[in-house]
């Protein structure tokens, strides 16, 4: 629901709608108001009465007293609640399996009276893993931040709790709501999408205008992050509005990519002008001559590195600005970088390595993946502006290697990328049998994977675009028959768009739910990564919108 009213007509609105809600079970009416401005984190108080009206009127008075400045508001209504004693509530916290991904809010009635919404618990860092957690890899074992618990409770309650002890006597509680978020003169429906995520209702009615609405605002997000002399805000971790220090060579030029697709969707000049001096900041920064090559180097204290991706993602960054606008000027340093792949990063036979010392000594042969991908993926874009079939002599090595040492087995996003783009000049069975295992093989996983992952939806484009390849291509039934084909194609198309569809409620930082972390004015419509404290790197807003914008323009076109 997206209404334009005025504060009265809200209230009223939205009393009527909460009436709906209420659950005679539930012999408490608690309303629950947060409210605020972008500069800062959200205020939160509750309203109790004997009846729903009751409480209502106490919210709708202290509402209508706010400041006209008062930017957002959102109205929650306990809707569910469970009563749990405080070892029941520490096994249901150490059953979550990822940080963040708390699914209630929690209430205490007794001594004293203390109430969370599920976002204050996660925003605010109350719930924290163990020392022994890895993510991706074991269970979060959350437990409660003494430290960050106490420092809440006096931002809210204005009161200093010594202890926590009276947890032990309480009447524990916990909730869901139903919740309604005001922003201005408009207020949204809330949806309750699981592990943590309440966002605005996003269905098949609005998608499409939903999907414009993130590309649009996550770009200028990104944007924003780019200052005047072309270096990033690296990124934050929101909790607290802690900047993450290090740079990284690679996600520098992969997000000045993302940009540059993004400006060249929404037709934005400034993105495009903005990305050609993040460009020309990382080539004066980021990048060296060592012993006649010349290499993208990363640098943290003393130690330097030389990697396969940050050489390939300085050429695919350079290509995009060059086949939008025109512009030449980085031909030579395309060259430069490829020369240099083919001399240092790839061996007589067609193995890669992935990262050298500041010495030039093998340093990792392999670390990940991805810089295979980008290297074929970035080269081939290079080949297609510039006609060197050097480079594309190049390329054929690294196709030819990647088929038959079976690389479909990692399931990588810039393979996918890569093999699509490969298809645009070359075609071959075994290319299209590569490109479909690629996703094929791993496709329930991404179906059910219950985080953003943006980069799934990344592969299943690519791999959406190359199954439109393999529908004209004229050996396709020698590879699959009619019916594996459309089963292969309708498969990809569908997870694809549940990809989309999932990255949208689940990794958005949208306005009602920025509101509580420290600085919403700096986070609101980028990406993050929910069980890696709410990370916001600019790598994430670079594969959410390469995503999304392919996406996109592949299902409803550029216009």
């Amino acid at each position: 629901m997206n209404n334009v009213v005025s504060k009265s007509q809200t209230l009223n609105q939205l009393f009527e709608t909460f009436e709906t809600y209420k659950n005679a079970e539930i012999k408490t009416s608690i309303f629950i108001l947060s409210y605020g401005k972008s500069a800062s984190r959200c205020h939160v108080k509750e309203f109790y009465g004997r009846t729903l009206k009751q409480s209502w009127d106490k919210l709708a008075s202290f509402y209508r007293s706010l400041s006209i400045n008062i930017e957002y508001a959102r109205i929650d209504l306990i809707t569910e609640e469970t009563k749990v004693t405080y070892e029941e509530l520490l096994e249901i916290i150490n059953s979550i399996n990822r940080n963040n991904y708390v699914e209630f809010g929690l209430r205490l009635e007794g001594f004293k009276k203390r109430s969370f919404l599920k976002e204050e618990i996660t925003a605010n860092a109350l719930l924290v893993p163990d020392k022994n957690h890895k993510i991706g890899q074991n269970k979060a074992n959350l437990h409660f931040d003494t430290a960050n618990y106490k420092n809440y409770v006096k931002r809210k309650y204005n009161v200093l709790d010594h202890t926590m002890n009276y947890f032990l006597t309480s009447d524990i509680y916990l909730f869901k709501t139903k919740a309604f978020f005001i922003d201005e003169n408009q207020f949204y429906e809330l949806k309750d999408y699981g592990f943590g995520n309440q966002f605005r209702i996003v269905e098949e009615d609005n998608f499409r205008e939903m999907l414009d609405l993130v590309i649009h605002q996550g770009s200028n997000y990104l944007l924003d992050q780019l200052d005047e002399a072309g270096e990033f805000i690296y990124g934050y971790f929101p909790c607290y509005d802690r900047n993450i220090r290090n740079y990284n060579a690679i996600r520098h030029f992969s997000s000045i990519y993302a940009l540059l697709e993004a400006g060249e969707f929404l037709d934005n000049q400034e993105m495009i002008e903005h990305s050609l001096q993040g460009l020309v900041w990382g080539f004066e920064n980021l990048a060296e001559e060592n012993d006649g090559d010349y290499f993208i180097k990363d640098q943290i204290g003393e130690t330097i590195e030389y990697k396969l991706g940050a050489q390939a993602v300085a050429i695919l960054a350079s290509a995009k600005y060059t086949q939008i606008t025109n512009d030449t000027r980085f031909f030579e340093k395309m060259k430069t970088l490829t020369r240099t792949i083919e001399k240092r990063f790839l061996t007589e036979n067609d193995e890669t390595i992935h990262v050298f010392d500041g010495h030039l000594a093998i340093k990792d042969k392999f670390r990940i993946i991805y810089y295979d991908g980008e290297a074929l993926f970035s080269m081939l874009r290079a080949y297609e502006l510039m006609k060197d079939e050097e480079i594309f002599a190049i390329c054929k090595r690294l196709m030819t290697h990647f088929v038959a040492n079976n690389y479909e087995k990692y399931h990588d996003h810039w393979l996918s990328y890569a093999v699509n783009e490969f298809l645009k000049h070359e075609q071959k069975d075994d290319y299209y049998i590569f490109g479909m295992k690629n996703a094929l093989n791993r496709i329930d996983f991404m179906e059910s994977r219950d985080t953003a992952y943006p980069t799934m939806l990344e592969l299943l484009v690519a791999a959406a675009k190359m199954m439109l390849k393999l529908e004209v291509y004229d050996r396709r039934k020698e590879i699959i028959s009619d019916e594996e084909f459309e089963a292969a194609k309708n498969r990809i198309f569908d997870v694809m768009s549940h990809r989309a569809y999932h990255e949208i409620v689940t990794g958005t930082m949208f306005p009602e739910f920025a509101m509580y972390f420290k600085a919403p004015y700096k986070i609101e419509y980028g990406f993050f990564a929910r069980h890696d404290r709410f990370r916001m790197r600019i790598d994430d807003a670079e594969h959410f919108l390469s995503g999304l914008v392919n996406y996109r323009s592949l299902t409803f076109g550029s216009e």
